[in-house]
């Protein structure tokens, strides 16, 4: 059986966060607030991805990201696409999550850089 990874290769650190929208005050005046954190850390492996993998449009080559992080079980928080991807310090907006449900080993998050 061919595994997209192996334990070892999960050597990046990335966190999981669902962002909050901000308030406003009195004044009307936008007040930041802070992110809930869903994983505060996660070891995952970058999947890289080549030109032929994104049919042409390299622009998608460069904004997209694909992390593969150990499956999650029931009882933990579920990822969802309402959440945020950080790793380092650049943030993802989490497009899809494929589950593993056949080997329950590895599932892989799917993400889309945010604009800064």
């Amino acid at each position: 059986m061919k595994m997209i990874a192996e334990t070892g290769d999960l050597t990046e650190i990335i966190q999981i966060v669902r962002p909050k929208a901000p308030t406003v005050d009195e004044y009307g005046d936008e007040i930041a607030t802070e992110d809930e954190i869903i994983y505060p850390m996660l070891f995952a492996m970058l999947r890289s991805k080549n030109a032929n993998d994104v049919e042409k449009n390299l622009s998608t080559l460069s904004s997209t990201a694909q992390f593969v992080i150990r499956h999650r079980f029931p009882g933990e928080p579920l990822i969802t696409t309402d959440m945020e991807l950080i790793h380092n310090n650049e943030r993802y907006k989490i497009v899809n999550f494929n589950i593993d449900t056949q080997y329950k080993n590895f599932d892989v998050i799917i993400c889309k850089k945010t604009p800064e």
